[in-house]
């Protein structure tokens, strides 16, 4: 854990804000083990609560607006529309959420944070005046409570494929070998899949994009094959990715338990491999040059692999040791 002894380092937080999970790695730069969370990415007002407002485990008492939310909400908890577009950023859910990270960061004692990196999808983070207004946003005093307030220092915004790249390689045994490889960068998340190809370390020009065959539509897939084998509408979205946040392997229709496994492994044959031909097709600019390399992380990273490894058969595959948070974790490492 964090201490306040480490005045010589600096606090550093990588935060990828999802529209599935909230992840932060954070701790002071020479750490070996900095924190990890993931928590819901959901937040909603106070007075929106289902039942009382008392906090469940992992919940955060937050301002936004001078009014009083919580963050972290547990699946259930409240009936708030879920944000599912481009302008995320500057929703209340996101500034709810934004506020108990860095509150819950620096539960150390700390009120100030050195260095915050986050990202964008990569067809925003090619903006310049989308990635300028994140900054702005989050740089600079931040009232979390009515008697608390937390100061971020500086604010870095990456293509979120660039925290996966960064999380493999630092842990790569050889990693020197993709400086001088053509890699592709897979991030699938919920609302988007992101991608972006370096040339021997430097980002190709024109490479990033993003398809919305995403993790939403995976869910929706694996919605469609249970209801085709069980009837009617079947458990539906929410229910199976409550299910799958809470590491089970079931989810429950008409009272019974319906193993997921092999509806999302049809699902993932359907949409994964969509996906990544679009993005192939998009490879035009490498000029007949190989994909050595193909890294997946995120949190759909695991549902992707195969249909990487069918999309790209002679490229080499790489998955993060842990896929959900891989993207927060390789933030946390860009301070390097």
């Amino acid at each position: 854990m964090a201490t306040k002894q480490k005045i010589d380092q600096p606090f550093v937080v990588g935060l990828d804000i999802g529209y599935s999970n909230v992840k932060r790695v954070s701790g002071y730069a020479d750490e070996e083990h900095p924190s990890v969370v993931v928590r819901p990415a959901q937040a909603a007002p106070v007075s929106s609560l289902n039942g009382n407002a008392t906090l469940k485990e992992g919940e955060h008492y937050v301002h936004v607006n001078n009014e009083p939310w919580v963050g972290f909400v547990n699946p259930g908890r409240a009936g708030v529309k879920r944000e599912l577009h481009a302008d995320y950023p500057t929703t209340d859910v996101y500034k709810a959420l934004f506020n108990a990270s860095i509150s819950d960061a620096c539960q150390g004692g700390q009120s100030e944070i050195d260095h915050l990196i986050t990202g964008l999808p990569v067809s925003q983070a090619r903006k310049p005046e989308l990635v300028e207004r994140l900054v702005t946003q989050l740089t600079g005093s931040h009232l979390v409570a009515p008697k608390r307030e937390i100061v971020v220092r500086k604010v870095t915004v990456l293509p979120q494929p660039v925290g996966i790249l960064n999380h493999i390689y630092a842990f790569h045994p050889d990693a020197e070998i993709l400086d001088e490889s053509v890699v592709l960068v897979l991030d699938p998340g919920f609302f988007s899949v992101d991608w972006v190809v370096f040339r021997r370390g430097d980002i190709v020009r024109d490479s990033s994009d993003s398809s919305m065959d995403a993790m939403s539509a995976l869910l929706d897939a694996v919605n469609n094959e249970i209801a085709k084998e069980f009837g009617g509408n079947g458990p539906g979205r929410d229910k199976i990715e409550i299910a799958l946040q809470s590491g089970k392997q079931h989810v429950y229709l008409y009272g019974e338990a319906v193993a997921l496994a092999p509806f999302i492994n049809r699902a993932s044959a359907a949409v994964a491999p969509k996906a990544l031909l679009t993005m192939k097709q998009q490879m035009r600019f490498l000029e007949g040059e190989a994909i050595d390399f193909v890294l997946a992380g995120g949190g759909g990273g695991d549902y992707y692999v195969d249909a990487a490894k069918e999309v790209f058969p002679r490229s080499k595959i790489l998955s993060a040791d842990e896929p959900v948070s891989s993207v927060a974790f390789g933030y946390w490492l860009h301070h390097t």
